[in-house]
């Protein structure tokens, strides 16, 4: 919780000095917790275990000094980023990776979201830790909506003592770009409403309140479900100020996809969702929609198919996944590939891909990113699965927060790369370690003494 809430803070993890010591930080709790906490469950079904394994060995495996006839061969010829390889391949090594220090430096970014991950499975089959865990989750999801609000309303663009240089116009909390902090705000958003969902069904299933609207008002969680429906429309009306497109488009979709799956509590997700959608657009026609929207008025240019637009970057990364498409260029490498079939944004650094699924396709080959990305569906499938079940029980609306937030960056992911952010990227590592233990079949275990 702590280097999460570092990270989000930070700039949202971009500066490397600060995330440096989260990322000591976080090595450092996984070692004291192997070493020390005997008494902690960690026994974890190899299903759950394989894959991010898996994936660091891939990275591990693109660190590796390969005869330089091998890595020749596992970057095809003849392409430019085979110029760095050794003049004489026959006693020569080289790697896969053709940025060894940037690899490196994301195969520890990746192991700190592997740390994360396996500290929210195991400490999400606590009923205990769960709690603290959301209810943290909710309070710094408050805590950036507000500072956001505070920003687009008063003009006051800083983050802390930093004066903003970009986004001068748009709510960004503690981050730099608009984009970032709409997908940190869309994956908690669906756990606000989700716990709606669940203080509503609590107090529909002991009989002191009836179903709907009535319900809400009459029963004597009302302060429970005003506070997260409060934390929700805060956290919506941030999302749209923002104004990022496909952030907006991202947490709507995730209500409708919580909707969708509430179950038994399908009408009152309905009435939940209507009271909140009405809220959030009195506030926004009260501050001002025009600003908040003037942005769509434009979508057409930014994917275009010439010229500077995001068209042309997936057209440019698409050739160079064909250039390397089994073990990729290595993690962390796509602005140094990109530069070999530059064709757009002449003159300009091109750090992303704007979009996750092709840069990891090119990082990492197109093999590990149907493995990353088709285990995430799954899990999604099993969450859905789950939802299934008639009793409102807390555990279900961890369940159903889940499902929003993995619907939430799995669409964003299409325009931008928010798993690339550092603070993103380990929230998002929370939100499946949560999900893969709503996913774990049995009795819920005995708190763990962590």
């Amino acid at each position: 919780m702590f280097c999460l809430s570092a990270a989000v803070l930070a700039f949202g993890g971009t500066e490397p000095i600060f995330f440096a010591a989260i990322e000591v930080l976080l090595f450092a709790a996984a070692a004291v917790a192997i070493y020390c906490l005997k008494d902690l469950d960690w026994r974890i079904s190899w299903r759950f275990v394989w894959i991010p394994a898996a994936l660091v060995g891939l990275v591990a495996l693109q660190l590796v000094p390969l005869p330089a006839r091998l890595a020749g061969w596992l970057r095809p010829n003849p392409r430019p980023w085979n110029l760095d390889l050794p003049s004489n391949p026959a006693t020569s090594f080289s790697s896969v990776s053709i940025a060894p220090y940037s690899t490196r430096a994301h195969l520890l970014f990746l192991a700190c979201c592997v740390i994360t991950y396996f500290f929210a499975r195991a400490l999400g089959q606590d009923r205990a830790s769960r709690r603290r865990l959301i209810a943290w989750l909710l309070i710094l999801g408050t805590f950036e909506a507000l500072y956001g609000l505070v920003q687009y309303l008063s003009g006051w663009q800083r983050i802390f003592a930093y004066v903003k240089k970009y986004n001068l116009e748009e709510a960004t909390g503690t981050y730099v770009n608009r984009n970032h902090y709409a997908g940190f705000l869309e994956l908690i958003i669906p756990f606000s409403v989700a716990l709606v969902l669940y203080e509503h069904a609590r107090s529909w299933r002991n009989g002191r309140a009836a179903r709907g609207m009535k319900g809400i008002i009459a029963g004597e969680n009302l302060s429970r479900i005003g506070l997260r429906l409060f934390a929700a429309i805060v956290m919506l009306a941030a999302l749209i100020f923002s104004r990022s497109r496909m952030g907006i488009l991202a947490g709507v979709a995730s209500l409708v996809v919580m909707a969708m799956f509430s179950g038994v509590q399908r009408r009152a997700g309905m009435w939940i969702a209507g009271a909140t959608m009405f809220c959030v657009t009195a506030l926004v026609l009260w501050i001002g929609a025009g600003s908040a929207f003037e942005r769509f008025g434009n979508i057409s240019n930014e994917y275009a198919s010439v010229g500077e637009s995001r068209a042309s970057l997936w057209k440019g990364t698409a050739q160079l996944i064909e250039g390397h498409p089994l073990f990729g260029s290595g993690l962390g490498t796509f602005p140094i590939a990109f530069t070999a079939v530059q064709s757009t944004f002449l003159g300009k650094f091109v750090n992303h891909a704007h979009n996750d699924y092709l840069e990891i396709a090119n990082d990492l080959g197109i093999p590990a990113a149907i493995l990353f990305f088709g285990s995430i569906v799954m899990l999604f499938v099993r969450l859905a699965r789950k939802t299934a079940s008639a009793e409102a029980r807390f555990e279900r609306a961890v369940t159903l927060g889940c499902m929003g937030s993995i619907a939430a960056i799995l669409l964003h992911s299409l325009t931008d790369f928010n798993l690339y952010i550092p603070a993103n990227a380990l929230l998002f590592s929370l939100v499946l370690g949560l999900a893969s233990a709503m996913c774990v079949n049995g009795p819920e275990r005995a708190p763990a003494s962590i």
